[in-house]
């Protein structure tokens, strides 16, 4: 099934608790943005949109748990340091979670410093061209590092693992059209707007 295809306890047990705690600093780091950095409009979110992202969330942390080897009803694990066993793709996996990261988190500080004055006080609500960072390159750079967060939990699991590729799937199809819609407002709305800006990813789409 799904969820043995990584199946060196050891090594399967560090992932699933690595992965985990990328999601849990992910989804803090969301809510931090969302009450003290980002401006939102003033168009209210649909309910069935709402309830969809609470289910999300909650179903993405029971899929890091289904990942984690078991010993009956235990987590499968070799030895009292799960530290001690880390690989060179749990440390290149939590490198890329935090440079990933820290782009979006810059993007998100672009977007709503739109909205401010120099003091920090929102002034207005309106869409102006963003720049700086990896808005050079994309219009939506923040979808982008949505998805390189999640491709890093995948190198954490150790590429392997099909369930967390089928879940960069649906983040890829999610993001990539959000992006495009997002561009094509920008296209529409400003005539100025940068022609070399791709919509999500860098010098192809």
């Amino acid at each position: 099934h799904l969820s043995a295809v990584e199946r060196l306890p050891a090594l399967g047990a560090l992932s699933a608790l690595l992965v985990l705690v990328c999601v849990w600093l992910h989804s803090a780091r969301r809510l931090f943005e969302c009450c003290f950095v980002s401006v939102f409009s003033p168009a209210a979110m649909h309910l069935v949109h709402y309830c969809f992202g609470l289910a999300y969330y909650v179903l993405l942390g029971l899929t890091v748990l289904s990942q984690a080897p078991l010993d009956g009803h235990h987590v499968y694990v070799i030895g009292k340091n799960l530290l001690r066993q880390a690989r060179w793709f749990h440390i290149l996996g939590m490198l890329m979670f935090v440079w990933s990261s820290a782009h979006q988190y810059r993007c998100h500080v672009i977007l709503g410093n739109l909205r401010r004055n120099k003091a920090g006080v929102v002034i207005h609500c309106n869409h102006r061209i963003p720049f700086g960072d990896w808005f050079e390159y994309v219009s939506c750079p923040n979808y982008l590092a949505e998805l390189l967060i999640y491709v890093s939990m995948a190198v954490t699991f150790g590429l392997r693992n099909l369930t967390w590729w089928l879940v960069i799937a649906y983040v890829f199809c999610s993001q990539t059209l959000s992006a495009w819609l997002s561009h094509k407002f920008y296209r529409s709305k400003f005539v100025s707007y940068p022609k070399h800006r791709k919509a999500f990813l860098p010098f192809l789409f």
